[in-house]
């Protein structure tokens, strides 16, 4: 048996270990350059002029409105088939009921 192949694979198993020993000691810490989406939209709409301003905030509201009144016609479609759902089943029930009755 040749003992250098092995002492190489100690070697390099102990390489490894050590490699995962300090990443794993390692925190991610975010980078002091790294800036935040709403500070760059902040950013971004401080350097327009109030003209720029005044559309954005318009676009932004209209936006804010459009995405409210679907999520209300969301909830009033799913208000509106549970109130379906439970329709049809009492009326199943009272045909199913009746058709028993009858026999």
């Amino acid at each position: 048996m040749n003992p250098q192949p092995e002492e190489d694979l100690q070697q390099r198993l102990q390489k490894l270990e050590a490699e995962i020993n300090s990443s794993s000691r390692r925190k991610y810490q975010p980078d002091a350059t790294q800036v935040s989406f709403s500070e760059q939209i902040a950013t971004w709409f401080n350097s327009l002029s109030g003209t720029g301003k005044l559309v954005a905030a318009s676009v932004g509201i209209l936006l804010g409105i459009a995405l409210l009144q679907a999520a209300l016609k969301f909830v009033a479609s799913a208000i509106s088939l549970a109130l379906l759902a439970g329709l049809v089943y009492f009326g199943y029930k009272i045909i199913v009921s009746s058709s028993r009755q009858g026999k």
